[in-house]
């Protein structure tokens, strides 16, 4: 069993997302839940088990590409970690209160998520040197907007 805190090295270790090009992926089954396929971390890909860490680091899947997609929300986001991660926590806590009319509503309304979901089967989404700025677009709809776009784009992946 991996110890709750091997995710400190991680931490540590962590580049700006403008000197990461691909995420590495860990097994650290405690800081992901259950349901979930990847978790990005300070430029890591977190998994449940070391067999979905080894499929994460030798394919690029639409899982892959979506993680991805997080870490070049990171560069758009003044290409810090910390801004990113403030960000997504806001959005999730302003999303959160409309879970009556969607579960995880926290989750699936956040900008950055819904961005990633939209175009996580688009293998060519990423240019290299570019960042991810479709999220802004969310960004500036109400949760209402998002609920509605949520329903008509990214399900219709």
């Amino acid at each position: 069993m991996t110890s709750p805190f091997s995710i400190i090295p991680l931490l540590w270790r962590s580049t700006r997302p403008s000197h990461t090009f691909n995420l590495p992926a860990v097994a650290i089954p405690f800081w992901i839940r259950k349901g979930y396929d990847g978790m990005t971390f300070f430029g890591h890909i977190i998994t449940h088990t070391r067999e979905e860490a080894d499929t994460f680091n030798q394919h690029w899947d639409s899982m892959k590409n979506h993680e991805m997609i997080h870490l070049y929300q990171a560069r758009s986001t003044h290409d810090s970690w910390l801004c990113f991660y403030g960000r997504y926590f806001l959005f999730w806590l302003k999303a959160k209160r409309y879970r009556r009319h969607l579960k995880n509503a926290g989750y699936l309304l956040n900008p950055f998520e819904m961005e990633a979901y939209a175009h996580m089967d688009e293998l060519n989404y990423l240019k290299p040197g570019e960042k991810a700025v479709g999220w802004k677009r969310y960004a500036t709809m109400t949760l209402e907007e998002r609920l509605k776009a949520y329903k008509t784009e990214v399900l219709k992946r």
